[in-house]
C-alpha cells in the first residue's frame, strides 16, 4: 500500500516488523534499567513485578502497532511470516531480561503467566482483525475505483 509523502512518513521507517520489535525493544531494556538502577541505589522500592510488567507492556505495544501497520502491507501471508516469530521473539528477550532483573521467574511472578497468555491470544486476535481492515479497504478501493471508471466513461461518451 503506498503512502502519502513516502519519504517523510513513520510508517514507512518501521513497516517491518523487526524494526518494530527492536523499538519495544529498546524501550523495554531501557525502562527495565532505569528500574533496576533505582532499585540498586535504594532510592525507590521497586518490586521484582515491576519488570515482569515492563515486559508485557511493551510486548502489548508492539502487538497493537504490529496489527495496525499490517493493515498497510501488500501481502498479509509475507508480513505474518514476519510478525509472529517476532512477536516470539521479542517476548522470550523481554522475558529472559525481567527473570534476570528481577531475580524471579514467571512463575514466581503472580499471574503474569497467564498474562502472556492473555498477549499471544490478543496478538492472534489483533492480527484477524487487521486481515478484516484490510478486506474492507480493499473491498472499499475496488469500488471506489469502479465508480470513478464509470463516471469517466460517462463523461467520454456526453
Amino acid at each position: 500500500m503506498e503512502f502519502p509523502n513516502e519519504q517523510e512518513s513513520i510508517l514507512v521507517k518501521i513497516q517491518r516488523p523487526i524494526h518494530q520489535a527492536a523499538i519495544a525493544l529498546a524501550l523495554g531494556v531501557t525502562i527495565m534499567l532505569v528500574g533496576w538502577t533505582l532499585r540498586l541505589t535504594g532510592s525507590v522500592d521497586v518490586v521484582p513485578e515491576f519488570f515482569w510488567l515492563t515486559a508485557a507492556s511493551c510486548i502489548l505495544l508492539f502487538a497493537m502497532f504490529d496489527a495496525m501497520i499490517s493493515v498497510s502491507s501488500d501481502d498479509l501471508g509475507k508480513y505474518w511470516k514476519q510478525a509472529i516469530p517476532t512477536f516470539f521473539g521479542l517476548m522470550l528477550l523481554l522475558s529472559l531480561l525481567a527473570t534476570l532483573l528481577s531475580a524471579i521467574s514467571i512463575k514466581d511472578a503472580g499471574s503474569y503467566s497467564w498474562i502472556y497468555i492473555i498477549l499471544t491470544f490478543g496478538f492472534f486476535a489483533f492480527l484477524s482483525i487487521a486481515r478484516f481492515i484490510k478486506r474492507i479497504l480493499n473491498l472499499a478501493i475496488r469500488e471506489e475505483t469502479r465508480v470513478r471508471e464509470e463516471e469517466r466513461r460517462r463523461r467520454e461518451q456526453n
